[in-house]
Order: C-alpha cells, then sequence, then structure tokens
C-alpha cells in the first residue's frame, strides 16, 4: 500500500493562499474564475475547503467560503498534459475492458486477467495524476470532518462504556446530542434509556450501511453476538452475500456470517453464527485510522469464481 496524503498540491509549485497559510477574509470574488461557487450548497465548499486544506475562519458565512474556494482553484496549477494523457490511458483501458466496477454477476463472467490490466493501467492513470505536498491534515481540518461526518440524534452507534479493551466493553446504544466544540456526545445505553453517558468522540463508532464491502473472509470485527446488545470480537468465516435491494443500484450485505472469540463448545469446536452486516464493524483501530492519509492505489480485483 502506497502511503499518499490527499490534500491536492504539489511541493514545488506555489499553492497561493494555502502555501501562505495566512487566511484571507477578502469577499471579494476573484474575476478570472469563471465558475460561480457562490451557488454551491454550503456543505459542498466545506468538502472542498477539508480536501484541500484551504484556511477560513470558523465563523465564515457561505459567501465568504465560496470567495477562498475560488482564490484556491484560481491560484491552483495544475500540469494538462499530465492529467489529459492519464485521462485518455484510463479512458482507452475502459474502453477495453469495461466498466471498472462491474455488477457481482457480471464480474464472474470476465476472464480475471483483464481486470488485472485494468487495474494495471488505473493504477497507472492514479499515480500520474495524483499530488503529494508533505503535508497531513491539520487539525482543524480533522476536526471539521469529524464534525461532518458525526453521528446523528437517535442514531443507533455502538459505545464504549468502560476504561479496558476487554470484549463486551462497546455496547449498543443511541446518539442523543454531538457537541462539535469538544467533540464529545451524550448516548443513552439501549438497555437502559434512564440516564445520559457523556463520551468522546473515540469511544462512538457509527454502524455499518450493508454497503461498504470491507469484510472480506478473515477480516477480523467487532459485532453485536446473537441476542445481546453488546460488540464482541469476531472473524468473519464466510464470503458476504451481495443483493440489489429492490428499486436500487446499490447492491449491499444484509447479514455475515462470523466465529466470535472464546465461543467454543464443549468439544473446542467454533460455530458460525449469523449477524446483520449493520451490528458488525471494524476493530476500533482499523475505524479510527485517518483514511485520508493513506491511499491505496491498486483498485480492487475480481474473482473469475
Amino acid at each position: 500500500k502506497m502511503q499518499q496524503h490527499t490534500s491536492a498540491g504539489n511541493s514545488t509549485k506555489s499553492r497561493g493562499r494555502v502555501a501562505s497559510g495566512k487566511p484571507t477574509h477578502s469577499r471579494s470574488y476573484p474575476r478570472g474564475v469563471g465558475l460561480d461557487f457562490k451557488k454551491l450548497a454550503g456543505l459542498t465548499l466545506m468538502s472542498y475547503i477539508d480536501h484541500h486544506g484551504v484556511n477560513v475562519r470558523n465563523e465564515a458565512p457561505p459567501s465568504e467560503l465560496a470567495v477562498a474556494v475560488a482564490r484556491h482553484f484560481e491560484a491552483m496549477e495544475v500540469d494538462e498534459e499530465t492529467v489529459i494523457n492519464g485521462f485518455l490511458a484510463r479512458l482507452s483501458a475502459g474502453r477495453e475492458l469495461g466498466p471498472l466496477a462491474p455488477s457481482p454477476n457480471q464480474h464472474r463472467m470476465q476472464p480475471v486477467h483483464e481486470y488485472d490490466r485494468y487495474a494495471a493501467a488505473s493504477a497507472d492513470y492514479a499515480r500520474s495524476t495524483a499530488y503529494f505536498d508533505g503535508t497531513a491534515p491539520g487539525p482543524l481540518v480533522r476536526r471539521r470532518r469529524r464534525s461532518k461526518n458525526a453521528a446523528r440524534p437517535a442514531e443507533q452507534v455502538a459505545a464504549k462504556i468502560t476504561r479496558t479493551n476487554e470484549n463486551g466493553s462497546w455496547i449498543l446504544a443511541s446518539v442523543q446530542k454531538f457537541y462539535a466544540e469538544s467533540e464529545t456526545y451524550d448516548v443513552q445505553d439501549e438497555d437502559d434509556t434512564t440516564k445520559l453517558i457523556r463520551l468522546p468522540w473515540t469511544h462512538v463508532m457509527r454502524l455499518s450501511s450493508g454497503t461498504e464491502g470491507c469484510f472480506t473472509k478473515n477480516t477480523k470485527v467487532m459485532a453485536i453476538f446473537p441476542e445481546t446488545t453488546s460488540f464482541y470480537r469476531a472473524i468473519v468465516s464466510k464470503d458476504a452475500v451481495w443483493k440489489l435491494p429492490k428499486n436500487s443500484t446499490t447492491p449491499v450485505v444484509k447479514e455475515l456470517i462470523l466465529k466470535f472469540e472464546d465461543d467454543e463448545d464443549t468439544e473446542g469446536h467454533t460455530p458460525h453464527r449469523r449477524v446483520p452486516a449493520r451490528f458488525v464493524i471494524p476493530l476500533p483501530e482499523a475505524y479510527f485510522h485517518e483514511d485520508d492519509d493513506d491511499v491505496d492505489l491498486v483498485p480492487m480485483s475480481y474473482s473469475s469464481t
């Protein structure tokens, strides 16, 4: 896996206001930008700002955010030849080999070596058009991202209520409130709704949507043990089965088959147990990893079996 930071930039080129590190509060929209960023939603502007590390005031209104984005966009330098050649290379590979992510039924009918060739072409394109300026996202950018991705009120989550990492220390809870300034949550235990529990953001994990596709066979996970509301360590013991819900174009995994730790029977055998995919989550060290600092440039491979 190649370590790359996602902030788009080039260490050998001037990055305008980003390189200077000095926030500007000008509301004057740059004349050289033909795009009207003022028409974009605030969340879209914040996504751009977080991704590129644009310096803005915490209390900046949408109009000021649009100006900051436009000025950064205007100052951005792009090697047009590299981008166009990379795009054409990927387009050529796609014309020969079809879409990068075929449906679950389609990819089984295609020879594996074709997807290996396409994966290699896509990886070359990613490397040739990627930027690395040697700078990880700063604390403010990370904080904004956590706030943007925080669990919402009434959402069920996994919550760590003990100071130890023993099995069962994470339980099923529901969010009552998220405090952006302190990055803490108020949650309620699903088995005891009489009291609120205040927890730091590192003690709350959002549940799976079933569409992530990260729980392949032999993956170490945490999951709710059947007929309980506590999460225990387990391993995915069988490949997931993807299904396409009615009136949807996004395949999902409804349930996963797991083997839990310390679940051996009297003969020393560990049974396979079915758990709804919603209640299967990564281990904390994987969940809280800053994945924006670490980009896997090799697309997923496909099996012909």
